[in-house]
């Protein structure tokens, strides 16, 4: 399998950064015959969308095939010349994609909101349409705690963008006041899974606990 983790703060030895390498390392130890790729966006230099609709045209594109030839074929891209244009091979050739960033404002910090608007390209791919996403992506939330509104948008703007380039959002790692300044981990995460709808899974009830035992009487709500 082929694996992309993607750092999405600006900073470039942060509680993300800390956890991007550690989960690099696990998967390295864990799956050592995958290939494995690592993009801080703090490193690389990917511009926003300026919605000039350039991406609804099909512009040529130079890519090595399987069997390792040239290929030039009409693909609806950016006509920004960045670093997403190698994110762009990325995000088409791996099979799972993980995501660490921080919460601002309960969204995505502007270095990772410009790499997720510039996923528009794949939207015009499919017809302007969501196609049905099936690779599998996980998010891995950071925040040193104390901001009362959550991260619902955050996890909106990641589901829809990816979502576009054909990965579902299965897992959210919640790390939110569970690692400390130093990047040390001072809890475990909370996960969240979610359904191939998009909602979150609720966990089953185990409704053979206490089967046998007596059932004590009590008043009806």
């Amino acid at each position: 399998m082929k694996r992309l983790i993607i750092v999405g703060s600006p900073r470039t030895n942060g509680r993300s950064a800390h956890l991007a390498e550690m989960l690099f390392e696990a998967n390295i130890d864990e799956h050592p015959e995958d290939e494995l790729f690592l993009v801080p966006l703090s490193e690389i230099e990917v511009g926003p969308c300026i919605a000039c609709d350039a991406c609804r045209k099909k512009t040529p594109v130079t890519f090595k095939n399987d069997d390792g030839a040239e290929v030039t074929e009409g693909r609806h891209r950016c006509v920004f010349d960045d670093d997403m244009q190698t994110l762009y091979d990325l995000v088409d050739d791996v099979d799972e994609i993980t995501i660490v960033t921080p919460i601002f404002f309960s969204g995505a910090p502007a270095q990772l909101k410009c790499l997720l608007d510039r996923l528009q390209p794949y939207f015009w791919a499919h017809g302007g349409k969501y196609p049905k996403a099936k690779r599998p992506a996980t998010l891995h939330v950071i925040g040193e705690g104390g901001d009362p509104y959550g991260y619902d948008a955050l996890v909106s703007e990641v589901k829809s963008a990816l979502a576009v380039a054909g990965f579902r959002l299965e897992r959210l790692l919640d790390w939110v006041g569970r690692i400390d300044a130093d990047g040390e981990i001072t809890a475990e995460a909370h996960e969240v899974r979610f359904d191939e709808a998009g909602k979150k899974q609720r966990p089953k009830l185990d409704l053979s606990a206490g089967k046998d035992s007596p059932k004590k009487g009590g008043k009806r709500g």
